[in-house]
């Protein structure tokens, strides 16, 4: 009996030691973490605007509807072809407006100068305007430039109307993705607006591009037909492009010529009525880096002529091939782009002085321009 006894405490503790949740000391359960909190939002995008709308407000009024006075092919009506025939007399006045409807335009100045796009006003006799506020003037074709694709109009504004001219910005300074708005009033109902970024400014159209003569600005913004000829704006409301065309393969790429192009011009379509290029008798390119170090010149800069064409202004003058032309009529060519424009600024039938850059010196010579050959 007492041999018995002795082993029931042992026995306890052998089980207390090997049986789970014996006598050993059990531990305290990690208290539940408290719930995180998330990360700040990062803006991505500091500079986007809320909304266009005071924007378009303020510039409802500088963009006009262009139509014509008799149907027309090619505006914004056949966007809808196969129309069905109206049934009441609100469509039918929808129907007419659309079937002389041309596109759009700005008011620049407030002596009624309207800049659209030429190929909206090409084949138009008489040019009807009609302002936001609904009044309804003539126009006439001031001058217009196929090969950019601007065209100049004005209006007589009447005693009682005030226009709103707008703000000509610089192209030159925008940057890929930055917003821009462009604006149409394709029926003459009031302004319309889209809204995109600046997909790029170096977009080159066809020959012109080959000659070096402009860029286009690519956007995202939509572009429709009847928005041809309006304005592309940045978010100051400032106008940076003509609204001018779509890309048909691609959704979402629209087109417009850079306002700085249209500047250069303006002042020839006022005067003459059309642009007159300067032919100097040469075909030239961009001077990389490695012609610039083979040179000796200390930056790219300048146009490089790969040929001098027989019996042009620029063999009358003593120009060659390898010549670096830096300098035309006064004006310093940074980019060899530059040339053809600053030629054209410079005017027909003038003798200017020109500077080259040949065996690792400058050279100046006199040039007596001409007009493009026909």
């Amino acid at each position: 009996m007492c041999r018995r006894a002795s082993r029931a405490p042992a026995l306890l503790l052998l089980l207390a030691l090997v049986l789970p949740g014996g006598c050993r000391k059990r531990e305290k359960e990690p208290a539940p973490a408290e719930p995180t909190k998330p990360p700040p939002v990062k803006i991505l995008y500091p500079m986007a605007p809320g909304s266009f709308v005071k924007l378009v407000a303020r510039l409802g009024d500088s963009v006009v509807h262009l139509r014509t006075d008799v149907p027309v092919r090619g505006g914004p009506a056949d966007w809808f072809p196969g129309t069905a025939v109206p049934q009441s007399p609100l469509a039918g006045d929808l129907t007419e407006r659309m079937q002389r409807s041309l596109g759009s335009g700005f008011i620049i100045d407030a002596e009624g100068y309207v800049l659209t796009n030429a190929h909206v006003v090409a084949k138009a006799d008489k040019i009807r305007v009609q302002l936001n506020d609904g009044t309804d003037v003539t126009a006439k074709i001031v001058g217009k430039d196929e090969s950019t694709d601007i065209a100049l109009l004005r209006f007589e504004p009447p005693m009682d109307v005030k226009l709103s001219p707008v703000r000509l910005g610089d192209s030159d300074q925008l940057q890929p993705g930055e917003w821009v708005v462009a604006l149409g009033n394709p029926f003459g109902m009031g302004p319309t607006v889209t809204a995109g970024v600046v997909s790029s400014r170096e977009r080159q159209g066809g020959s012109l591009g080959q000659l070096g003569l402009w860029s286009y600005v690519q956007t995202d913004a939509a572009i429709s037909p009847g928005n041809s000829g309006g304005p592309l704006c940045n978010v100051i409301g400032e106008v940076v492009g003509i609204a001018t065309a779509v890309e048909p393969e691609a959704r979402g790429v629209g087109f417009a010529v850079p306002i700085t192009l249209a500047q250069k011009i303006l002042p020839m379509l006022r005067r003459d009525g059309r642009v007159v290029r300067v032919w100097i008798g040469i075909r030239g390119v961009r001077v990389s880096e490695e012609k610039a170090k083979e040179v000796g010149l200390k930056r790219p800069r300048g146009t490089l002529v790969t040929a001098v064409l027989p019996r042009g202004p620029a063999e009358r003058a003593g120009l060659r091939v390898d010549d670096i032309i830096t300098s035309f009529d006064r004006k310093d060519v940074v980019d060899g782009d530059e040339l053809p424009w600053i030629a054209t600024m410079a005017g027909v039938d003038r003798l200017v002085p020109v500077k080259v850059w040949r065996d690792g010196k400058t050279l100046s010579f006199s040039l007596k321009t001409e007009p493009m050959p026909q």
